[in-house]
């Protein structure tokens, strides 16, 4: 029993603690791998794969680069980059990443509006309902006065 609850014990301490250092070693890594390829000499800018095997790479090698494609069987340089290709290319990169997150706010924005809209309308659609029971309670009312008015008249 004794073994058991030992072991119980150790679970509770020791995952969590393992689970946080697992959390925190992998956000340094990410840290340590961006400032790697930022002070590189030589910076892989673009990949794109063309088929299962073939592969296009732009390649940053100082202020110069070139234009590589990879297949299984040879690598083959199709065009050298002097530096104001690659940092055309650089610039590129970051508008299109801006016009991305832009885009992403755009719609996210949208949406929120959609959903204040739908708000409102709920909104409408509750008062409405709301002064139709008001309407059917003062209804309800005025039968209940008109019975008592002719169970009145009768006695």
């Amino acid at each position: 029993m004794d073994n058991i609850l030992q072991y119980i014990i150790n679970l509770i301490v020791f995952v969590p603690f393992i689970i946080v250092l697992i959390v925190v070693s992998i956000k340094f890594s990410k840290i340590n791998l961006s400032n790697m390829t930022m002070n590189k000499y030589t910076q892989i800018i673009e990949r794109t794969n063309l088929n299962k095997d073939t592969e296009v790479f732009v390649l940053k090698i100082g202020d110069e680069g070139c234009v590589l494609v990879s297949s299984p069987s040879k690598i083959e340089k199709i065009k050298e980059l002097n530096k104001y290709e690659i940092l055309e290319i650089e610039n590129n990169k970051k508008e299109n990443r801006k016009r991305k997150l832009s885009k992403f706010s755009k719609n996210e924005l949208g949406l929120k509006k959609l959903e204040l809209s739908e708000l409102q309308l709920k909104k409408l659609e509750l008062k409405k309902l709301q002064l139709k029971k008001v309407e059917l309670n003062k209804l309800q009312l005025k039968k209940i006065i008109f019975r008592e008015n002719e169970h009145g008249d009768s006695n």
